[in-house]
C-alpha cells in the first residue's frame, strides 16, 4: 500500500474542507459544496468519455484497475533482484545447467524466463530480442494505464465547465426573481469546482505516481536484461555485480553493501 497516494488524495479534499470551514461562513458552508446533479455531470461525463477514448477491453474494467494501481507500493526490488542475479551467476560460472534448480524459487517472472532461455542455450541475439519485446509490451501496457488517468484529468475540468454553462443557461432563462440569482450562480459554479478538484487534486497526481512507477520498473527490467546477458556470456559474478550496481541509487548502493557485508559475515 502506498501511503503517499492515500495522504495526497485525502489531503486534497481535506484542504478544501478546511478552507471552507475557516471562512466567514464557517462549517455551515460545507453543505453548499455538495450538489448531486453537478457531481453526476462531472464524474459521469469524465468516466464515460475516458471509456470512449480507448478500446473497451482496455478501459472497462481496466479503468478501475489502473486507478487501483495508484495505491499499490511503487518500490521495486532492485537490491533483492541484484542479489539473486549475482548468486545465480556464481552457480552458472560452474555449471549453466545447474541454474534450472533455482528457477522455481525466483518470483520475478521476467528474470525467471530469461534464465530459462540461458539454460536452454538460446542464441544471445534471440534472447535479447525476446527480452526487449517483453519490456516493450510491459511498458506499453503501463503507458495505457497512465494515459487513462491522464485522460480523466483532462475531461474532468472540461465537464466542470460544461456543467457550469448548463447552470448559467438555466439561470438566465428565468431572471424574474433577483434573489435566486446568487444561489443559482453558486450551484452553477460548483461543477467547475468539482472538475478542477478532481483534475488537480486526484487524477494528475495519480498519473504522475503511475509514471514514476513505470520508470522504476523499467530500471528493474533493464538491470535484469543486462544480468541475463552477462550470465549467458559466462562473465564473473564480481564483474556482473559491479556493473549492475550502476542501476542503484547511492542510497540503495549503501544498503546493498550493508546486506553484502552481513551475508559474508554470516558465512
Amino acid at each position: 500500500m502506498d501511503l503517499a497516494a492515500i495522504i495526497g488524495t485525502l489531503g486534497a479534499f481535506m484542504v478544501v474542507v478546511f478552507g471552507v470551514s475557516v471562512s466567514a461562513i464557517g462549517p455551515a458552508g460545507l453543505p453548499l459544496l455538495f450538489d448531486a446533479p453537478s457531481m453526476v455531470i462531472v464524474v459521469g461525463g469524465t468516466l464515460l468519455s475516458t471509456i470512449g477514448s480507448y478500446p473497451l477491453e482496455l478501459t472497462f474494467p481496466g479503468l478501475f484497475k489502473s486507478m487501483g494501481k495508484v495505491f499499490k507500493s511503487k518500490s521495486v526490488p532492485l537490491i533483492e533482484t541484484l542479489v539473486i542475479i549475482v548468486d545465480v551467476a556464481k552457480v552458472a560460472r560452474k555449471n549453466v545447467l545447474a541454474i534450472e534448480d533455482s528457477l522455481p524459487s525466483i518470483e520475478n517472472e521476467f528474470l525467471r524466463n530469461g534464465l530459462r532461455l540461458v539454460v536452454d542455450r538460446v542464441d544471445k541475439e534471440l534472447i535479447t530480442d525476446i527480452m526487449m519485446s517483453e519490456m516493450k509490451y510491459a511498458d506499453k501496457k503501463k503507458s495505457v494505464d497512465i494515459g487513462v488517468v491522464k485522460g480523466m484529468s483532462t475531461y474532468s475540468p472540461a465537464f466542470g465547465m460544461i456543467g457550469t454553462l448548463i447552470g448559467l443557461v438555466m439561470m438566465l432563462a428565468d431572471l424574474s426573481d433577483p434573489n435566486s440569482i446568487g444561489p443559482n450562480m453558486s450551484v452553477a459554479l460548483i461543477t467547475t469546482l468539482y472538475g478542477a478538484l478532481l483534475s488537480n487534486g486526484i487524477f494528475l497526481p495519480w498519473a504522475t505516481a503511475l509514471d514514476l512507477a513505470r520508470k522504476n520498473e523499467m530500471v528493474l527490467y533493464e538491470m535484469v536484461r543486462d544480468g541475463i546477458l552477462f550470465i549467458e556470456k559466462n562473465e564473473r559474478a564480481e564483474f556482473i555485480e559491479q556493473d549492475l550496481m550502476n542501476y542503484l541509487t547511492p542510497e540503495l548502493k549503501a544498503k546493498y553493501e550493508e546486506l553484502k557485508f552481513s551475508r559474508e559475515k554470516g558465512k
